[in-house]
């Protein structure tokens, strides 16, 4: 399990059984609020026979250990940086959630550390409800709970839903906190037509955290994007429709 040193700490990071090479193209990927790399398995394995995929641990969370980032810009800063670190040249970024608006952040206050975005169940404005924040503050693990039965849609498997609660489980409560506070502070709806990058934007048609319309909305404001929505998907629709998923990342980076 491999780390680099950012300002100190270890950040930590998995990729694809065949490593990084520079011939290939590489994918960052960026998990969301209350997860981690491990969230990205699927594309990590499935993508890995033609791109690089490398899944960080954001800082607090995973084994990344430490406190979290108390803002998106913050989170977008160590992103560019965990790049440079391994010296990447031109990467795509793909972001889930929290993560896609990390990554829309950077591709704003940093175009040219990367070639383009992959965002999956994601917006460029982010509100949490109240009872999200009331809940991690109360009981966190009946919040975990309750945030696994939005996260998934109708015809998840009872085992993956259950992998899913086990790793919210694992993670801080007051990173957890503090990084649903971030997207609910988070907003670019007035920013993203400055973005320039080729983008391929994607969504579960059930995701009832980040809706449709955010990803639609994003779609219709980004100068080059392709808007992929997958049936019968929630929002954690890498996991529940990897297939899919990963098909359409494969067919994004085929048409550049």
């Amino acid at each position: 399990m491999p780390t680099v040193e950012i300002d100190g700490r270890p950040i930590h990071y998995l990729t694809g059984v065949n490593g990084v090479t520079p011939e290939r193209r590489s994918i960052v990927f960026v998990h969301g609020a209350g997860g981690n790399g491990m969230v990205w398995q699927n594309q990590r394995r499935g993508l890995d026979r033609g791109v690089n995929t490398i899944c960080l641990d954001l800082p607090g969370h995973g084994q990344s250990h430490g406190k979290g980032c108390a803002t998106i810009a913050e989170y977008s800063r160590w992103l560019i940086r965990f790049m440079q670190r391994l010296e990447l040249s031109g990467p795509f970024c793909a972001g889930h959630s929290m993560g896609g608006a990390v990554v829309l952040e950077a591709a704003i206050e940093y175009p040219e550390k990367m070639k383009g975005l992959i965002l999956i169940g994601s917006g460029a404005r982010l509100r949490v409800s109240s009872e999200i924040f009331h809940g991690i503050e109360v009981d966190f693990e009946a919040a975990a709970t309750k945030l696994v039965q939005w996260c998934y849609g109708p015809g998840t498997s009872e085992k993956v839903v259950k992998w899913g609660l086990e790793q919210l489980l694992a993670e801080q409560p007051e990173v957890m906190l503090d990084d649903f506070k971030a997207c609910n502070e988070f907003d670019r709806l007035r920013k993203i037509s400055s973005i320039n990058h080729p983008a391929l934007v994607v969504c579960g048609s059930e995701d009832s955290m980040t809706p449709p319309k955010y990803s639609q909305y994003l779609a219709d404001n980004l100068l080059q994007a392709t808007l992929r929505i997958i049936e019968g998907a929630g929002h954690m629709v890498m996991v529940e429709n990897a297939f899919k998923t990963n098909a359409s990342i494969l067919k994004f980076l085929a048409t550049l």
